[in-house]
C-alpha cells in the first residue's frame, strides 16, 4: 500500500511538471518568421548619396522660388514627412478590406510628390496645415483595363463596394464652363454623375456590417471611400527639421 501511494505521489508531481512545462511553451512568443530583404533595400551610403544630391539639386530652386513668392520671410524646404507605424498598419488593413469588398487586388502603391497650396485652406474647407511645403500621397492601384490604375471605392444598394479609378472620378466632377455662359460658374456635370446619383445628404443610408473586419457602420448608398493617404507629420517642422542624413 505504501508503494502505491509513493507511486501515485510521484505520478502527480511528474505529471504536474510537465503541465507546468507545457505552459510555458505555449505562452513564449514564436521567433519572427525569417525573411528575405526586398530586393528595393538599398545601403545606407547610397541613401545618403541620394538625400545630398536632393540636397544640392533641388532645395536650393525650392528655396528661390519660394522667397521670390513671399520676400518677407526665409523659406525652408520640406526634408521629410513620416507616419507613425501604426498608422500604417491601420491603412494597409483598410485599404486591403476595401479591395476585399470591391473584389479587386490590390497591386501597387503610387507614392506621388504634391504641394500644399499657398491657401488657409483647401477648396473644400479643409484647413491647409503646412502651406506651400512639399509632401507626398499615396495612392493604392489595381489592374483596370489591362493596367495597373489607382482608385478609390464607393458603395453599393447592398453597402458592398465598386471601384472606380481616380482619372474616371475626376471626369465625374463639376467642371466651371464660364466660357459658354458669359461669366457665370454653372457648373456641368460629365461621367457618372449624368446617371443619376444621390446628391449631397439626400443619399439614402444603411447599417451595413463589413464582412472582412466584422465593423457595423451606416453607409450611404453611392458615397465614394477615398483611400489615398496624406496628412504626414512634418517633425520638427522647418526650420529645425533635423534629419537622419545631416552631416
Amino acid at each position: 500500500m505504501k508503494k502505491f501511494v509513493k507511486f501515485v505521489v510521484r505520478s502527480a508531481w511528474l505529471v504536474a511538471l510537465f503541465s507546468l512545462v507545457i505552459a510555458c511553451e505555449e505562452h513564449i512568443d514564436p521567433k519572427p518568421p525569417a525573411t528575405q530583404p526586398p530586393a528595393q533595400i538599398i545601403p545606407v551610403a547610397q541613401a545618403k548619396q541620394m538625400f545630398d544630391s536632393y540636397s544640392d539639386r533641388r532645395v536650393p530652386i525650392i528655396k528661390s522660388f519660394e522667397e521670390k513668392v513671399d520676400s518677407t520671410q526665409e523659406f525652408h524646404p520640406t526634408r521629410y514627412g513620416e507616419y507613425d507605424y501604426e498608422t500604417v498598419k491601420n491603412y494597409m488593413a483598410f485599404i486591403e478590406s476595401e479591395a476585399a469588398l470591391a473584389k479587386v487586388k490590390i497591386g501597387g502603391l503610387r507614392f506621388y510628390f504634391t504641394n500644399y497650396p499657398d491657401a488657409a485652406s483647401f477648396d473644400n474647407g479643409t484647413p491647409v496645415k503646412y502651406p506651400r511645403q512639399n509632401s507626398f500621397i499615396l495612392v493604392p492601384t489595381t489592374e483596370i483595363d489591362g493596367k495597373q490604375q489607382g482608385f478609390i471605392t464607393r458603395t453599393t444598394d447592398d453597402g458592398g463596394r465598386t471601384i472606380v479609378s481616380v482619372k474616371d472620378w475626376l471626369q465625374e466632377q463639376p467642371i466651371p464652363i464660364q466660357d459658354q455662359n458669359e461669366g457665370t460658374d454653372t457648373p456641368k456635370q460629365i461621367g457618372a454623375l449624368q446617371k443619376g446619383n444621390y446628391v449631397g445628404s439626400m443619399k439614402p443610408q444603411l447599417l451595413f456590417i463589413n464582412p472582412v473586419t466584422g465593423i457595423a457602420s451606416p453607409v450611404q448608398i453611392g458615397s465614394d471611400v477615398s483611400l489615398i493617404l496624406n496628412e504626414i507629420n512634418l517633425r520638427p517642422p522647418p526650420p529645425d527639421q533635423e534629419t537622419d542624413f545631416d552631416d
